[in-house]
C-alpha cells in the first residue's frame, strides 16, 4: 500500500481521535468549574447560616437625616432619626481613611435634643483637622441591632482658612465726624476702636456699617477686625486674625 492511500485510512482516524480528545478537555475544564463554583456556593452558604442561625438579619431604623454645621476646628452634627421605638444611640465616626478612625456616641435622650434645630445634636471637636471632612454614622437599638450606614461632608474652618479672610474696607463722612464700613460678602460686624485726642484708644464695639466718632485724633488711627458668618448654617463666626489700622485724615483732608 503506498503512503498515499496510508494517508487516506488514516486521516478519519486522527480526526475522531483530535475530536474526541478536545472534546475530554472541554468536558475536563467545564467539570472543574463547577466544581469550584459548587465549593464557593457552599461557603456562602455557611456564611449567611452563620449570620441568620439565630434568625434572619434585623437592622436598627436608620438615619434619616445628618445635617453637618461648620466651625472653627469643629462641627456641629444634627441627627434626625427614622421612627424606631427601641432606638438607644447613635455613633458617629470621620478619620476612616487615615486608618485610626475618631468616633463619638450620642445617646437619643432628652438631653441631646436641640429644640431649635429639631433633633438630635452634638458638637464634636476636630482640632487636627481642617478642611473637608466626612462622617459617617449609624443607630444602634435596645438589642445591639445596628443600621445601615448614612454619610454626609461637612468642612472644619482652621487658622489657614481665617488668614484668607480680609477686613472690611473704611471710609470717613465730612468732617470725621464718622467712620463707614463697606462690608463684604459674609460680613457681619466690625469690631472698631479708635484713637482720641488725648492719644488713648476708646473701648472696642461691634459695628454694623458706621460709627460716630467723638473727639477723634487727626492723624491717628481707626482699628478694626472684621466678624464673617461664611454660611447661614454655621455654627461660629470667623474674625480677621490682624487690626487693620486706617489713618483719620486731617480736617479738610479728604
Amino acid at each position: 500500500m503506498n503512503s498515499e492511500c496510508l494517508e487516506k485510512f488514516f486521516k478519519p482516524i486522527n480526526e475522531l481521535y483530535l475530536t474526541t480528545t478536545m472534546k475530554n478537555k472541554i468536558l475536563y475544564v467545564m467539570g472543574a468549574v463547577l466544581s469550584v463554583m459548587q465549593v464557593g456556593c457552599d461557603n456562602a452558604d455557611d456564611l449567611l447560616n452563620q449570620y441568620i442561625e439565630d434568625g434572619p438579619i434585623v437592622y436598627a431604623g436608620r438615619i434619616e437625616v445628618l445635617d453637618i454645621k461648620s466651625g472653627y476646628q469643629k462641627v456641629g452634627v444634627r441627627i434626625v432619626p427614622a421612627e424606631d421605638v427601641n432606638r438607644a444611640y447613635c455613633m458617629l465616626r470621620w478619620n476612616t481613611a487615615s486608618g485610626a478612625a475618631d468616633s463619638v456616641k450620642v445617646d437619643y435622650t432628652p438631653a441631646n435634643y436641640h429644640d431649635d434645630f429639631e433633633g438630635y445634636y452634638t458638637v464634636v471637636d476636630m482640632p487636627d483637622i481642617e478642611g473637608n471632612v466626612l462622617i459617617e454614622a449609624w443607630n444602634v437599638d435596645a438589642f445591639g441591632n445596628k443600621s445601615l450606614l448614612t454619610d454626609q461632608g461637612g468642612f472644619v474652618y482652621g487658622p489657614n482658612y481665617v488668614r484668607t479672610l480680609l477686613p472690611s474696607s473704611v471710609g470717613f463722612t465730612a468732617g470725621n465726624q464718622a467712620v463707614e464700613f463697606d462690608n463684604r460678602v459674609g460680613a457681619v460686624d466690625n469690631l472698631v476702636s479708635y484713637e482720641q485726642q488725648d492719644g488713648q484708644f476708646t473701648e472696642e464695639v461691634t459695628v454694623v456699617e458706621s460709627l460716630e466718632l467723638i473727639n477723634p485724633k487727626s492723624g491717628g488711627v481707626v482699628r478694626s477686625k472684621t466678624r464673617y458668618l461664611i454660611n447661614e448654617n454655621d455654627i461660629d463666626t470667623l474674625v480677621t486674625p490682624d487690626y487693620l489700622e486706617t489713618v483719620i485724615p486731617q480736617v479738610g483732608e479728604r
